[in-house]
This record gives structure tokens, C-alpha cells and sequence, in this order.
């Protein structure tokens, strides 16, 4: 069962032209997940929208104003448990996120908060995907680390963009490994994405932000160049071929339990004292971490920075990284600091840091044949109950 999806645009344009309707958006949406079987409360929705409609009754006023959206357990709100997906570690935090505050000064609405994978290992993004490919929110913020959030959001026809470290404040999220985990977003489509990223993001002057144009698109993985060509001609592009060696060693490197070592200090205590509280799988997982020499975390944290000095090297050699969803390669991401963009049809496009605007703007061609930049334009080939504040 679907709902039709709620896009950043198409509520923009209905608000503009009847801010009232921000209560009926609010009680369809409650409406939604009751369909869905969830819990969810429509008198604290509708609460929410009289009260922004009370507090601003002019919807130009906020970027975001009325925008339904999710966010993952594991981002503090203040009032609503923040969770690990472990609720032995569960707390209420007296603040919010940073990405939070920025959200509600916004205007954006938090409809609720989705489960997180335990402690953020695996698939910590899937809820949040799920909420938005099911009509149920525009846009989700989750956690990320091993960039398994853009292959969950590209199977579900979702949007996601991962910004370049440092562009959004981390402040206020649980994070596994705080060197690695990124925010994520999560839209129906680039454009709405885009435009909520460009909201949370911080204005840094030190922050570099890459401006020049993009000419050459980075082919990576063999047997996959077909799809990828035409989406170089659609963009205007020259193609290079890229050897994907460095980057399965960077993602495999990732996958080693010696990063949940930064974390131990927090689980440490009820994981002896209270183990059957975490899933079998996971407490071997986290035994064999918690007996892991201190060598062996300087030992992955050395490799991965002689490996990240070679991926920048890489990037020498083309603008643009264009990654097809059949070499399921995505672990390099965050390990090496990098922009991405998963497309809605399947696909990751990459950018080095700081290129979010530009590849954004790549994304956005790609998705829109309409600005197609080439003479040959193409087809692409293409919960738990929420609780509102």
C-alpha cells in the first residue's frame, strides 16, 4: 500500500495559495499512518499546524514553513527520546540538534521519529527511507556511515543527498563513530532535497566550496558504462574510466568492527552487566570490540588516511563520479569525505568536498529532461508507531 508522495513544490505552491490548508495537510497526513497501521496522534499534528499558522501566518516568510518531516531516533529532540535502537542507552535530551533548531526556524514540521538500527551499524536510514517512499513525510533527516542510506533510498525510489563533511552540524546526534557518521537527507525528489539541505547546512567561511565546472564524468566499475555514457552526454561531460580497486579497499576497510571502538566507552558497562539486552549478533560484534587491541584502531585509522590522500589524488582526474547501482559500492563515502547525490532511478553521483552545489545541480538534470544541457537528451535508465512532539 502507497499514499502519493508529498513533494516540497507541490505543498510550497498549496500553502502560498491557502495557508489554511496546512491544518488539512496535517490531518491527511495522521490520516496516512493510521492506514499504515501506526499510532500516530492527529490532535497533536493539527496542534502543530494551528500553532505555526498562529505563530506565522505567512508561509513566504520561512523557507520551510509547514513541511512535514522525519527524523532518525538517534538525532536529539528535546521532549522525545533520543534512541541507539538500544533502550538500554535511551535518554531524553534537554536540547535539540542542531539540525533540528535549524529545521524549526525553518518552519518545517516534525511529524515524528523513526527506529534507528542498533546502534547505527547497519541500516540506521531505512525507517526514514521507508517514511518518505511511503507518503508520509517530504523530506527524512537520518544518520549515516557506511553510506548504506543512498543504496536503501535508491531501491525505494527516494532521494539522497549526503553533504560534504562539515556543511551540516553534527551536534546532537548519537553518533557510532563520530569521525565517520554523517547526516543524511532524504526527499522525493533533487530539488526538495536540495532545498532543505541548503537550509541546514551552516554558513563556514572556511568551508571550501567548489564552484568551477564540472567537465569529466568518473566511470566506475567495468560492465556498467552504457547507462552512465548517455548520462555524460546529458550533462555535456567527457567520460574517464576509473579503476575501482582503491575505492572496494576503502569500503572494505570500513567494515571492520575496529571503528566501534570510538564507542565503547558508552556501551561498555551495560553490555557486560546487562547482555541480554542486546540482539546475540550484536553483542558478539560488540564483545569482539570491546577485546580489540588499541593497535588495532590506530592500525584502520592509519590505512584509511593514506587510503583518502589516494582518492583525493584520484579526483585529479575527473569532476564528477558517476557509481551504477549494480557494483553495490557505496562504503567509501564518508570515509573520505566526499559529496553524493543517490538518484531516484538508481545511481550515485559523487563529488569531491565542497562540490555539493555543483553536483547538485548535475542531479538536477539528470532528473528534469528539460535541462538536459546536451543536443541528445535521453532517457535514464532508471514502523514502529511516529510520536510528534
Amino acid at each position: 500500500m502507497s499514499a502519493p508522495l508529498l513533494t516540497l513544490d507541490s505543498l510550497r505552491s498549496r500553502f502560498a495559495r491557502q495557508p489554511e490548508s496546512l491544518i488539512d495537510v496535517m490531518d491527511d497526513i495522521a490520516a496516512r499512518f493510521a492506514a499504515f497501521g501506526s499510532l500516530s496522534a492527529p490532535a497533536t499534528l493539527n496542534a502543530a499546524a494551528r500553532d505555526l499558522l498562529a505563530r506565522c501566518p505567512d508561509p513566504s516568510i520561512l523557507p520551510l514553513w509547514g513541511i512535514p518531516y522525519v527524523v532518525g531516533a538517534n538525532v536529539d529532540v528535546a521532549g522525545l527520546p533520543t534512541s541507539a535502537g538500544l533502550p538500554a542507552l535511551d535518554f531524553e535530551p534537554d536540547f535539540d540538534a542542531v539540525v533540528i533548531e535549524r529545521l524549526r526556524t525553518a518552519g518545517a514540521l516534525l511529524v515524528g521519529k523513526v527506529p534507528v538500527d542498533p546502534l547505527g551499524l547497519d541500516a540506521s536510514a531505512d525507517g526514514a527511507v521507508a517514511t518518505v517512499a511511503a507518503g508520509l513525510a517530504v523530506f527524512g533527516i537520518a544518520s549515516d556511515r557506511t553510506g548504506a542510506a543512498c543504496a536503501a533510498a535508491a531501491e525505494d525510489g527516494v532521494v539522497a543527498i549526503k553533504p560534504s563533511p562539515g556543511r551540516v552540524d553534527l551536534d546532537g546526534l548519537f553518533a557510532i563513530a563520530p569521525e565517520l557518521d554523517e547526516i543524511v537527507i532524504l526527499a522525493t525528489d533533487i530539488a526538495g532535497g536540495t532545498a532543505v539541505r541548503r537550509v541546514v547546512e551552516r554558513i563556514d567561511p572556511t568551508i571550501q566550496r567548489r564552484t568551477a565546472t564540472f567537465a569529466r564524468l568518473g566511470l566506475l566499475g567495468k560492465g556498467f558504462f552504457a547507462v552512465a555514457r548517455e548520462m555524460a552526454k546529458r550533462l555535456d561531460l567527457a567520460t574517464v574510466v576509473v579503476d575501482d580497486a582503491l575505492f572496494v579497499e576503502v569500503a572494505a576497510l570500513m567494515a571492520d568492527d575496529a571503528w566501534l571502538v570510538l564507542r565503547l566507552d558508552d556501551i561498555a558497562v551495560p553490555l557486560v552487566e546487562m547482555p541480554e539486552l542486546f540482539p546475540p549478533y550484536l553483542h558478539r560484534r560488540l564483545s569482539r570490540a570491546l577485546g580489540c587491541p588499541s593497535g588495532d584502531l590506530l592500525r584502520v585509522q592509519r590505512r584509511l588516511s593514506d587510503l583518502r590522500r589516494r582518492v583525493e589524488a584520484a579526483f585529479a582526474g575527473f569532476d564528477l563520479l558517476f557509481v551504477p547501482p549494480e557494483s553495490n559500492l557505496i562504503g567509501f563515502l564518508n570515509a573520505c569525505g566526499l559529496a553524493a547525490i543517490a538518484l531516484p532511478d538508481g545511481g550515485m553521483l559523487v563529488a569531491a568536498q565542497g562540490g555539493d552545489d555543483r553536483l547538485a545541480d548535475a542531479a538536477a538534470i539528470l532528473a528534469d529532461p528539460s535541462l538536459s544541457r546536451s543536443t541528445r537528451p535521453i532517457d535514464i535508465l532508471v514502523s514502529p508507531p511516529l510520536a510528534h512532539r
